[in-house]
This record gives structure tokens, C-alpha cells and sequence, in this order.
């Protein structure tokens, strides 16, 4: 008989925060991979469902550990005491779990993360918490207000990175760096851009947290398959029922030029369209139920459509 004993030591986590290059600081220039450029005046976001992978692929959840992070304050936050020896990733999600999003946020003490703060990172007993509160100016001259509050459960991602674990005065410290620039990667910010919801942009910034955002000291990112993101309501589609002339009219910017697939009820692909415009008119020669979908860059959205 074998027996593996683990050392139970105190496990850390201290977040590098980053702008581009350089060390994160409000009001400081900065720029997305557009160009726009931009400045941080608030950054706060949760990071919770966090576990420890460790010693040959065994887990060991963190429970009921909730971190709100802060761009502009640089310290290594205790996850527990483990029993862990050599870590391998550290696996995480950066929100509020449904369990928790949508309780009482008066029910926790002064001092624990979930309790109420100013500001508020608490949005309202049907979306709960704010899971990333995101605050600036844009624009020419930094004239233009931006913000983005994202929330809601269907936008609660898991991550794990891989990571190794670094003894500093008796405990396990796991380093991760994070480039905020990534986190409004692909967003138009030139005139400004103001999203409080758990749509657009909003859940465009938290899929950019999972999939962007933090990174090892090798720069290796999130290595769990991101898999499709359904999004609700991103086209519509006019007349349905239809005598077979449809035309598409996208209400979702991020599906700009997507392709569209219409499949018939037994899954097979009738017609494609590359690279879809803004309105799009598509013709369906036979009576019959239809489904449209839009693919662009991991997002997809799905329409049904009747032909008479």
C-alpha cells in the first residue's frame, strides 16, 4: 500500500496588473488593438470558483473564496491552507457563481468581498453583481465617457492557466499578469462607449476575460476549450412566416460581416452566406421549417423561420 502526504502550506495569488507594457496606473494613456486610445479611472472585477491544480493532475477547490480585484491595488491574496505540493494551473472564473450572483448582498459581513461597496459593484436582485465595473474616458482629447459594467450568470466563464508555484517565506505564490488593453480588445471607443448589461460589449469584455486578459510569465493564457457563446437576439429576421423571401437585419455589431448557415429540420445545410452585410436578403425555394445561424470569431446566434 502507497500512501501520498501532502505538505499543507498557505497558498497565494498576487495579479501583475498591466496596461500593454507597462504597470497599470490610472489615467495612464493606453491603447486597444485598435488603436483607441483611452484612460482607466476604474477597474474592479470578482474572481471566484477558484481551484488548485496540483501534484499530477488531483484538484483541490478553493471553497467559498471570492476576490474583488482592483487594478490599482498590487498585493497577493491568501487562497487557503492546502494540502499541495507542486502546482501545476490554477483554475478560476471571474464574476459571481449563479448560487451567490443573485442573493442579498446585506448578508455578508462589512469586510468580505460580496458585501455592499462604494461604488457599487452590486447591479440588482434579477442580475446581481457587477462582475467586471470597468470606467474611463476616450476620444480625442479623452473627451468621451466609457463604461462598462458587465453581469449576468449566462456570462460566468471558467478558466485555468498553468502555473507553478513560487515558496516566498513559507507559502505557494502563484503569479498571473493581466493586460486590461485586451479586455476592450476589437471595441470602436472613439466616440465613447457606454454598456451596462450582460449583452454586447458588456459580454464581449467578459469573454475577453476569460480568453485574453491573464496570462503565466511564459505568456500563457487560458487552456480549457472556450467552445460557441449563444447570443440572444443579435438578428432579426422579416416576414417569418415567409413565402420564401427573407431579409436579415443584425441588431449585434460583433456579428458584423459573419457568415450565415440556414439548415433545414433534419440538420442539413441548404445555403451559406460569407461575410453577411448589415441587411441581407436570402431566398428559400421550399415551404418548411428553417433555422438560421450566425457564426463570427466563437459567437453564434440562432433564428427559426417558417417558409409557406
Amino acid at each position: 500500500m502507497t500512501i501520498t502526504v501532502f505538505a499543507q502550506k498557505d497558498v497565494k495569488l498576487k495579479i501583475n496588473h498591466n496596461l500593454g507594457s507597462s504597470a497599470f496606473a490610472f489615467n495612464t494613456e493606453a491603447q486597444n488593438d485598435l488603436g483607441h486610445k483611452f484612460k482607466l479611472t476604474r477597474l474592479e472585477y470578482y474572481i471566484s470558483g477558484i481551484s488548485i491544480t496540483h501534484d499530477g493532475g488531483m484538484e483541490t477547490k478553493v471553497s467559498d473564496r471570492y476576490i474583488l480585484a482592483k487594478a490599482n491595488q498590487a498585493s497577493s491574496m491568501l487562497l487557503g491552507n492546502l494540502d499541495v505540493t507542486n502546482i501545476e494551473a490554477i483554475n478560476f472564473s471571474i464574476g459571481v457563481d449563479a448560487g451567490v450572483n443573485n442573493g442579498d448582498p446585506a448578508a455578508w459581513e462589512s469586510s468580505h468581498a460580496l458585501s455592499p461597496k462604494a461604488p457599487s459593484m452590486h447591479w440588482g436582485w434579477a442580475a446581481g453583481y457587477r462582475f467586471v465595473a470597468l470606467e474611463g474616458k476616450s476620444g480625442e482629447n479623452f473627451a468621451q465617457n466609457f463604461q462598462i459594467h458587465a453581469l449576468e450568470n449566462k456570462n460566468y466563464f471558467q478558466q485555468s492557466i498553468p502555473v507553478s508555484g513560487e515558496e516566498v517565506d513559507g507559502a505557494l505564490l502563484i503569479t498571473l499578469n493581466a493586460d486590461y488593453t485586451k479586455a476592450v480588445s476589437g471595441m470602436n471607443m472613439e466616440s465613447g462607449l457606454v454598456e451596462h448589461s450582460g449583452s454586447g460589449e458588456a459580454a464581449n469584455c467578459m469573454r475577453l476575460f476569460q480568453t485574453s486578459v491573464f496570462t503565466n510569465s511564459s505568456g500563457e493564457g487560458n487552456t480549457l476549450s472556450v467552445g460557441d457563446v449563444k447570443v440572444s437576439d443579435a438578428f432579426s429576421v422579416y416576414p417569418n412566416p415567409s413565402n420564401g423571401t427573407i431579409q436579415i437585419k443584425l441588431n449585434d455589431k460583433r456579428f458584423q460581416s459573419a457568415d450565415i448557415k440556414v439548415t433545414n429540420i433534419l440538420g442539413e445545410t441548404i445555403k451559406e452566406v460569407k461575410a453577411m452585410q448589415a441587411n441581407e436578403d436570402l431566398t428559400i425555394e421550399s415551404p418548411g421549417i428553417y433555422f438560421l445561424t450566425i457564426a463570427k470569431e466563437g459567437l453564434l446566434s440562432t433564428e427559426k423561420v417558417i417558409v409557406q
